[in-house]
């Protein structure tokens, strides 16, 4: 089964052409000449102000984004709503210097894109200028694809979802990064999907034809099947197989060296041969492997990589591990790392508690306890498990589970509230794949 929380299409977008996206960088140049037109003085302090609260800005976005990394933040969160509070504050400056001369604001394109692109894709910046959705897809050639990704997932603006399907089914440069904005925000419904697969590029077809698949519909399914590559996206591939394990068995690992991340869905599929313990001294992703496999005999050999870590990422790495398998009965954690202990000290205190074995042992552990679907919810509802862990333990819960639910672990957290709700309420995906543990824990 599975169950979809794709939102409605709203309608009125319109076709985006290369000589629309010029027009509107002549707009905001014509805009900066108005400013730089004004009183000296008047200027300057506009400037100030845009570029103090700029800085402050950039700062508080980065301490989000690590905000709804570290975790999902708890409802009471002191810090996150603090976050959210001085971001909220210093909008307030730009909306005031917007209503004066939008070209004070839009020089921080060159000095700081990720602000402007904040303060375009806002509901506040929305009453204001009707074309600051459209505005944003100037910014994509300013910043990484991932980050104006980050940021957009996160907007507030009404306008942006109509922006986003104009940019998706037009022929321009930004017509992918607006696709992978839409699926990344659900926002993409299977009427809308199927014009994009009728009018949009190849590439957009494609994520179309991918999502209505992961959605349920017979027509993605069977084109997934037939003519999708699943070095594309293998998630997709085996959450819509009925046939799952044995293709991946018999298709996918005799070459496994042409795709990404086989041995992790493997582990995820629970293959008999993957229960082996990952050579921690070469592999960079032994950590991930170890955790998503749940054995507690990877412990001690991770306690011996967390005493040896040559830096500070690789030490939180391995105790993110560590905690994935144990939970919070974990003597140590990674907010004290580098504080109140280093990883040697850490590994340190780690040996004889697990020595003493404080917990019950079972083949395949999560979060101190066995490996299960409400132990597996709970990685989502941690507020101390990166987003990396949450993202694979819900591709563990869908492909386990048989259902699909999107899900963002950077995405708002009542947004995520709802899915981990949806998650949780589904019996059927919790029978199914309790029972798929059990089978694999006999199988060990």
């Amino acid at each position: 089964m599975m169950i979809s929380q794709i939102k409605p299409e709203v309608s009125g977008f319109s076709i985006l052409t290369e000589e629309d996206l010029q027009q509107l960088a002549a707009a905001m140049k014509q805009a900066v000449e108005r400013a730089e037109a004004s009183a000296p003085g008047i200027q300057r302090f506009a400037r100030e102000k845009a570029d103090s609260a700029a800085e402050a800005v950039r700062f508080l976005l980065a301490q989000r984004h690590r905000a709804l990394d570290t975790g999902l933040p708890d409802s009471d969160s002191r810090y996150y709503h603090l976050l959210n509070k001085k971001l909220a504050r210093l909008m307030a400056v730009f909306v005031a210097l917007f209503r004066v001369e939008p070209g004070y604001v839009y020089p921080l394109a060159d000095t700081h894109p990720q602000v402007l692109l904040w303060v375009l894709s806002s509901a506040e910046i929305d009453r204001l200028e009707p074309t600051a959705g459209k505005l944003s897809l100037l910014l994509a050639d300013k910043l990484q694809a991932q980050m104006w990704l980050d940021t957009v997932s996160l907007a507030t603006s009404t306008q942006l979802i109509e922006t986003l399907q104009s940019a998706a089914i037009s022929q321009i440069p930004q017509s992918e990064l607006a696709m992978r904005a839409l699926v990344r925000r659900h926002e993409l419904n299977a009427e809308f999907a199927t014009k994009c697969i009728r009018d949009g590029s190849a590439k957009v077809s494609r994520m179309a034809r991918h999502q209505l698949a992961c959605s349920g519909h017979e027509a993605g399914i069977n084109w997934v099947i037939e003519h999708g590559d699943p070095a594309q996206s293998l998630f997709t591939h085996l959450l819509i197989r009925k046939d799952k394990v044995a293709w991946l068995r018999g298709e996918i690992l005799p070459q496994k060296d042409a795709f990404q991340q086989v041995d992790e869905y493997a582990i995820l599929n629970r293959l008999p041969e993957s229960f082996t313990l990952p050579d921690f001294a070469n592999d960079k992703h032994a950590y991930l492997k170890a955790a998503l496999s749940g054995d507690p005999d990877s412990v001690m050999p991770m306690i011996a990589q967390l005493r040896q870590s040559e830096d500070d990422n690789q030490a939180e790495c391995y105790l993110q591990a560590l905690m994935l398998i144990l939970g919070d009965q974990l003597p140590v954690n990674t907010h004290d790392l580098g504080v109140v202990y280093d990883a040697q000290q850490a590994a340190d205190i780690l040996e004889p508690w697990w020595n003493d074995k404080p917990l019950a042992l079972s083949p395949m552990m999560r979060m101190g306890g066995s490996l299960s679907y409400a132990t597996s919810i709970d990685v989502l509802k941690s507020a101390s498990m990166p987003a990396l862990f949450r993202t694979w333990v819900w591709r563990d819960l869908c492909l386990n589970g048989g259902i699909y639910v999107p899900y963002d672990p950077m995405s708002w957290p009542a947004k995520q509230r709802r899915a981990i709700h949806t998650l949780s309420k589904n019996s059927t995906a919790s029978e199914r794949y309790n029972q798929r543990m059990r089978d694999a824990a006999v199988g060990r």
